[in-house]
């Protein structure tokens, strides 16, 4: 899809659609329950990530829809030898693996081949320790044995996503397993996520040091009730705009949540945009003037690079976003990716290893530009189109698709212009 965007002004509001991570975590532990569960709101209009776990669970577990409530009833686990289809999600990828070795399953995962070249070594060596089987190709990954309880060495700067995947699988084993984090965790706040939800079904953990969680073996996951939150890292676009553009304002949102993504709200006040929690619980953000550059450490909050970037390619001054290597295993290598997206349109991005510096310029300049099948950046660059003196016109904008079904209609519906061509 071919996504023709033109400056606007920005005025209006929206709801904010259910969070992909805590969507994720529901699921898993939904079909993991003795009993049946319900996850509220359930919107199946999300994206293409959260259909990809909720038909990977498909094999342990039936749905029912009511009203806006999804209900899971999980199914008989005594299969084996299935085929489960992750598409292009690699958080549906990294928390399914150890659970379907936990419950003892011979699996083949298939999806894209870019989401097997993403990094799996984690998993790999400890599957290889513990002699069982995982043989990763191109296309496919498939694993055979039951996994064991025991130590689980997991380095901290590649992905939390292994560390919640582990946290899902060990209650499910005979006897009491740690996991012991090598280095600095990153993403610490999906892992805090993670440890909400297990204790939403009575899982039981215990931190035992800032690096060490021991996990109790021979649990049963208890059946949830269970509220989703709305998704910061997705509302982070529209407060974006808002800054940006004029004002807008978001419904649905906890302001007191645990997802590291709030934190957009902190550098837009930082930046000099203006942040208005009102009485019925809902956020205005609004434009002051020129936004400010700055230094920003984006170790907890990868997933906000793109948007900052569109933020600060017309800042004043020059921004700094540090720690940031991980942004190289994401949808796309993020650091070369946005430097060349946004460099297109007029940007002044140059990076390091682990940086990203963007200059600020006036305004950008529009123009053809790709989002390197990357939704963020996707996202991301409709959000510089107010910005911009020129339409911009981005050449593979289906992407935004992974994450949202209704991004472009939410945009449209506080002024932006967009045209689509198939």
């Amino acid at each position: 899809m071919i996504l023709t965007i033109k400056p606007s002004e920005i005025f209006g509001s929206l709801y904010i659609q259910i969070s992909k991570s805590d969507a994720h975590r529901a699921l898993i532990t939904s079909f993991l329950a003795e009993g049946e569960s319900v996850l509220k709101p359930w919107m199946e209009n999300v994206g293409i990530d959260i259909i990809a776990t909720k038909e990977a669970i498909s094999n342990f577990a039936d749905f029912k829809i009511e009203r806006d409530c999804l209900k899971v009833i999980p199914k008989d686990k005594n299969i084996n030898n299935i085929t489960i289809d992750v598409k292009e999600s690699g958080s549906s990828l990294r928390l399914l693996i150890p659970v379907v070795s936990a419950l003892g399953i011979n699996a083949k995962f298939i999806g894209s081949k870019k989401l097997f070249s993403r990094p799996l070594g984690v998993y790999k060596k400890i599957w290889l320790e513990q002699g069982l089987t995982f043989d990763l190709k191109e296309d496919s990954l498939t694993i055979e044995g039951k996994l064991k309880s025991g130590n689980f060495n997991v380095e901290g700067n590649i992905s939390s996503q292994f560390i919640s995947g582990l946290l899902f699988a060990l209650p499910l084993l005979e006897g009491n397993s740690k996991i012991i984090i090598e280095g600095e965790l990153e993403s610490a706040p999906y892992v805090m996520m993670t440890l909400k939800t297990l204790k939403s079904a009575k899982i039981e953990t215990s931190k035992q040091a800032d690096n060490i969680i021991e996990v109790f073996g021979s649990q049963k996951y208890s059946p949830i009730n269970y509220e989703i939150e709305a998704d910061w890292s997705h509302a982070a676009f529209f407060a974006a705009a808002g800054a940006l553009g004029g004002e807008v304002t978001l419904y649905g949102l906890n302001k007191y949540s645990i997802q590291g993504d709030k934190e957009i709200l902190n550098i837009l006040k930082f930046m000099g945009a203006s942040i208005v929690y009102n009485e019925d619980g809902s956020i205005t953000i609004k434009k002051n003037s020129r936004l400010n550059a700055l230094d920003i450490d984006i170790l907890n909050i990868p997933d906000l690079a793109p948007i900052i970037v569109s933020l600060a390619s017309t800042a004043k001054g020059t921004t700094k976003l540090y720690n940031a290597k991980r942004l190289r295993y994401k949808e796309s290598d993020r650091i070369n990716d946005l430097k060349d997206s946004f460099n297109k349109i007029g940007a002044k991005i140059t990076s390091t290893e682990d940086e990203i510096f963007i200059e600020g310029v006036e305004k950008l300049n529009g123009g053809e530009t790709s989002s390197h099948n990357d939704h963020r950046i996707a996202m991301a660059l409709c959000v510089a189109s107010i910005v911009c003196e020129n339409d911009i016109i981005i050449d593979d904008a289906e992407s935004i698709n992974k994450s949202s079904f209704n991004f472009i209609e939410q945009f449209r519906s506080i002024g932006a212009k967009l045209e689509e061509k198939e």
